[in-house]
């Protein structure tokens, strides 16, 4: 499909011409051989804990989604041997912990303190390679999960049926289907019918770990009703199709309007914002070398041969909003851009409540007067 497209305002660069380079957004990962320390006030954030067997592929989901580590490259990574904690701090919707488990774990183990660790636990990630044999991967998930359950039932429960990409259509839907009803099987014979398990397709090599994540990642976010009522109120209010909350350093969607997502929908956002970023790092370069690749001027527009056009525009610093919407509709690009000042104005407002519960006295609440949007024949509506 051929693109054009115009980037505006785009100026910076992360120092080198790839999406994202790895010292972008996310800080170091810490090893973290001894967990005692697990009281530290930065571990007072939600944990996601990436479990599995060994060579399940927890690490390489980890680098790829979060460290832009390119799939091929993950060939290489070593086995895990220790815990390793990642912070996930790139905004107040993404704000949290990765640890990654080595898959030799011993949970019967009198120095594993697994009450200590799921007891801090918002979702546990539970990986089963779907190429390989997967009854002790069985076996290990449900005394994972119904352990965890125990300490915490607050806890999500999600299962990766990862390196799906060599398998057939026919052969992922017998995998998944088959996995879903052995491991609620084991559940019910538990008596943990309570307990809930959400199953993905995954692989590092599309769209699909991304997809994931964002699943599981939304569950975390407290404020995902409010976002998904301001972006069904901007996309009703625009003549917008289908519009995505993302996340740029990991292209994880915090939230979208209550229409279905479209996986090709996705993945088109997706490469929006690789090329966006792109375009940035190689065009965008001042002279002496600073500058912001991505801030507040942030925007970009391409337009597709079959007269859909994408939108995307900057809403904090590491969030953008990303639209689809048809080429007619974006003639009253006016009028969108008027609706989406308000938008992003709400967003805000849902930011600073995420961070303080005490609003300062004479400050406006999330309907004040300016949190209007504007209807398709021009009328002023109010967006919450």
């Amino acid at each position: 499909m051929s693109i054009q497209y115009e980037v505006e305002q785009l100026a910076g660069s992360y120092g080198v011409a790839d999406s994202f380079p790895k010292d972008f957004g996310y800080g170091e990962e810490e090893e973290d051989a001894d967990i005692e320390d697990s009281s530290a006030p930065s571990d007072s954030k939600p944990r996601i804990l990436l479990m599995g067997l060994r060579r399940s592929g927890k690490s390489s989901i980890q680098k790829v989604v979060f460290h832009k580590m390119s799939p091929n490259e993950t060939l290489f990574l070593e086995s895990t041997n220790k815990i390793y904690k990642d912070d996930i701090s790139s905004s107040s919707f993404v704000n949290f912990q990765i640890w990654d488990f080595p898959g030799q774990v011993d949970f019967f183990d009198p120095t594993f303190d697994y009450e200590m660790i799921f007891r801090g636990t918002g979702a546990l990630i539970f990986v089963i390679d779907a190429q390989d044999d997967y009854v002790e991967a069985l076996g290990r998930l449900h005394l994972t999960v119904s352990r965890a359950y125990r300490v915490n039932p607050e806890i999500n429960f999600e299962v990766f049926i990862h390196k799906v990409d060599g398998l057939s259509d026919d052969h992922k839907i017998e995998t998944q289907r088959d996995i879903h009803q052995r491991a609620n099987d084991d559940l019910a014979d538990a008596s943990l019918e309570k307990l809930h398990l959400s199953f993905y397709l995954t692989s590092i090599y599309d769209h699909s770990i991304f997809e994931a994540f964002s699943k599981v990642v939304q569950k975390l976010i407290p404020q995902l009703p409010t976002l998904e009522n301001l972006l069904n109120i901007f996309i009703s209010n625009s003549g917008i199709e289908k519009a995505f909350l993302f996340d740029v350093v990991s292209k994880i969607y915090i939230a979208t309007d209550s229409s279905p997502v479209d996986m090709q929908s996705y993945e088109l956002c997706c490469d929006m914002i690789d090329v966006v970023i792109d375009v940035s790092c190689i065009y965008g370069l001042r002279e002496d070398g600073s500058g912001s690749a991505y801030d507040k001027e942030s925007m970009a527009i391409i337009k597709l041969n079959n007269t859909t056009v994408l939108y995307l525009k900057e809403v904090t610093k590491f969030l953008a909003l990303v639209c689809i919407l048809r080429e007619e509709s974006f003639e009253r690009k006016g009028l969108i851009d008027y609706n989406f000042h308000c938008f992003r104005k709400a967003i805000h407002e849902v930011f600073e409540v995420g961070v303080s519960t005490q609003r300062p006295v004479g400050t406006q609440p999330l309907g004040s007067p300016c949190n209007k949007a504007v209807a398709l024949n021009g009328t002023p509506r109010n967006t919450v």
